[in-house]
């Protein structure tokens, strides 16, 4: 490529020069041999620099086109960056939320089975409420609700609530108060976050 454009500037000029010579060789020896002269001279210079110009025109445009698309590979790599973070964001949030609902499901768990082997002709249903820092390995019970069935007790009030049929907590845990105090215990909750109530039948 290079080496065409030089070929055709050095034909050009080699051209342009022939010319010149030739009319210098029939104009007349006169005063207007001066302006011929000087006519001649700027063609000549105009076709040195003719080849110049292209050449720093087409050096723009070719930086021109280096910087646009520079610009848009880099733009393409951020916004993949900001794609794949924003993925990782939201991957790592979908994670954090399975290993809470892992934990509350082994917590309840293991709290029926532990109420289970205290209380033999009782069935539990455990509903933990609390915060989990997975950083630092820390969780905050902020309620523990206790579901009891047990046929032989009959001293539970039924309180409908908004017409919801939710049983009275303070009865409740009035009624199984030693329930809660095994919990507090066994678990290290604060007594006013357990709150055990019948299960309908």
């Amino acid at each position: 490529m290079f080496i065409e454009t030089l070929k055709g500037i050095v034909t050009t000029l080699v051209t342009i020069l022939i010319f010149i010579s030739a009319v210098e060789l029939i104009s007349p020896n006169n005063k207007m041999k001066k302006y011929i002269k000087f006519v001649l001279g700027l063609i000549l210079i105009s076709a040195i620099l003719n080849p110049i110009l292209q050449f720093i025109s087409k050096g723009q445009k070719n930086i021109s086109q280096g910087i646009e698309k520079y610009e848009t590979v880099f733009s393409e790599k951020q916004n993949k960056i900001n794609s794949d973070n924003s993925n990782s964001i939201d991957s790592k949030e979908d994670k954090n939320d399975a290993r809470k609902k892992a934990f509350i499901k082994n917590f309840d768990e293991n709290c029926d089975n532990l109420l289970k082997n205290k209380y033999k002709d009782m069935n539990f249903k455990s509903d933990v409420d609390c915060d989990i820092d997975f950083t630092n390995i820390n969780f905050n019970i902020k309620k523990l609700r206790i579901g009891v069935e047990n046929n032989k007790i009959s001293k539970i009030k039924k309180v409908e609530i908004n017409g919801k049929g939710q049983e009275s907590t303070e009865d409740d845990n009035k009624e199984y108060e030693d329930i809660i105090n095994f919990v507090s215990d066994e678990l290290s909750v604060s007594k006013d976050k357990i709150e055990v109530y019948k299960m309908k039948e």
